[in-house]
């Protein structure tokens, strides 16, 4: 009776964490795609993405030492509304993300992590971090916050 109790222990603790890592590997594959989907200028697949909710947050530090915090998908599908008018990608960014650092809890997740875009000006640097929502079984960013480098990423285009 223990030894099968053990087995049963053993095989549900691999079920776990074969569940975890394939929800680590989906949350991962969100934020990538909401971030490529951005650069190719697709607005499916950046939109998809995203929670259609009043409730997403997304805030960024920008040129000159502002910010934007914007409250709101309607909201931020307007912010947006420019970059995606066009089809045309004036420049091709690749995207690398490394050093993970993802806490889930249920239907929610917490996400930080370093992303460097490269693309034909030079490569920019930034702390990210996000938090998704599991909504009908497909995980959804809610909130973004985006650290870029600012002071590389000018040096950068200086260079050019």
């Amino acid at each position: 009776m223990k030894t099968l109790l053990l087995v049963t222990a053993l095989v549900l603790s691999s079920v776990v964490c074969v569940l975890a890592q394939a929800d680590d590997d989906a949350i991962k594959r969100v934020l990538r795609s909401e971030t490529e989907g951005f650069f190719k200028r697709d607005k499916a697949e950046w939109s998809n993405a995203w929670a259609h909710t009043p409730y997403i947050h997304f805030a960024a530090n920008l040129y000159g030492g502002d910010f934007m915090l914007v409250k709101g998908w309607d909201k931020l599908e307007k912010q947006f509304a420019s970059q995606f008018k066009s089809s045309k990608v004036s420049d091709k960014v690749t995207v690398q993300n490394s050093n993970y650092t993802l806490h889930q809890n249920g239907n929610m997740a917490f996400v930080a992590y370093d992303q460097t875009l490269v693309d034909s000006h030079g490569k920019t640097t930034s702390k990210e971090s996000r938090t998704v929502e599991k909504i009908n079984g497909q995980w959804k960013i809610i909130n973004v916050t985006a650290l870029t480098n600012l002071k590389s990423f000018g040096l950068a285009q200086n260079s050019k």
